[in-house]
């Protein structure tokens, strides 16, 4: 059965592994180890407390079958760039590939694994707060790079990864050690390029604490270190993915977003936290699947204006 599963992710384009549910036990030790390192940082402490706490936050409260299996699978994502009128231009705005339309994309898998799995008399749902790179490294469906992203053989960094919890059963299949990639020993091209150096030789974990992603995924003032120019994306940041050599036949895979008129982007600049904002506005910003959380208005106008500065400079 898990051989067929596997053959049905692949039809729809996808990459999938099934591993028993009690590899759960590695991954809270995979983050216990993290985050008593050398390298701990508060972002790590949060990330892991899901899943190294005993509440058990990482299954949902309202699963109804005993948990037998893990399944992760990757699909490629393309960046998006969406346009956006402004001051008499046109600016092409870069989205990362794991942003665009994630829950939208989840739920599809969970769609089709779903059709597989339930006429066979299994269940299926999703487990969005587990470790999603961690699982599929262990899965051999990928390695990470020294940017601590995870590189699939097909798609590079260019894919988004989700994971599932079935009562499907498993028994004691392939789990890989944590690896990063060989090309990655003698490159330094991820270290030259990230604007904020949170990238080092000499660490096993990216510098969250200088990473601009960290800071553009949460609310507030940007750090006074951060320069202009190190703004690329209007969440994240995608320096240390153009450049990786693992990317080279994915990093131009690009679609074109969507368009915001010059009032659209003015509004959008000057929303305030307790204004909402327009219905059409709120339509359009919906319609560029960038998740939720990152379009409040104390996030999505800060982003914006910080990264229009940037290219108008």
């Amino acid at each position: 059965m898990i051989k067929r599963l596997l053959d049905e992710i692949v039809a729809h384009g996808d990459r999938g592994a099934v591993v028993p549910f009690s590899r759960i036990d590695d991954i809270k030790n995979d983050m216990t180890d993290l985050k008593n390192g050398d390298f701990h940082t508060d972002w790590l402490n949060r990330m892991s407390k899901h899943i190294t706490d005993d509440s058990n936050k990482f299954i949902p409260s309202d699963i109804s079958f005993e948990p037998r299996s893990l399944i992760s699978v990757v699909m490629p994502s393309a960046k998006a760039l969406l346009q956006f009128n402004y001051s008499g231009r046109l600016f092409h705005c870069a989205v990362p590939p794991h942003y665009t339309n994630w829950y939208t994309k989840n739920d599809q898998v969970l769609k089709y694994i779903g059709e597989y799995l339930h006429p066979l008399g299994f269940s299926v749902v999703k487990a969005v707060t587990l470790p999603q790179k961690l699982l599929a490294v262990h899965c051999g469906l990928g390695l990470y790079g020294r940017n601590n992203i995870c590189y699939n053989n097909e798609f590079g960094s260019y894919m988004q990864i989700m994971t599932y919890i079935s009562d499907l059963p498993c028994d004691d299949t392939m789990w890989y050690p944590l690896k990063r990639m060989e090309s990655c020993e003698n490159c330094q091209a991820c270290v030259n390029s990230c604007p904020t150096k949170a990238i080092d030789m000499n660490r096993l974990l990216v510098d969250s604490d200088r990473c601009i992603t960290y800071y553009d995924e949460i609310a507030g003032e940007f750090p006074d270190w951060f320069d202009v120019d190190v703004h690329n994306c209007i969440v994240g940041c995608v320096k240390c993915q153009d450049c990786c050599p693992a990317n080279f036949k994915n990093k131009d895979n690009a679609i074109i977003g969507v368009i915001f008129t010059e009032n659209e982007t003015t509004e959008l600049l000057e929303s305030k936290d307790n204004i909402p904002y327009s219905d059409s506005l709120a339509a359009k910003i919906e319609e560029t699947g960038i998740p939720p959380e990152y379009t409040k208005q104390d996030i999505l106008p800060r982003n914006l204006t910080a990264l229009l500065r940037n290219l108008s400079d």
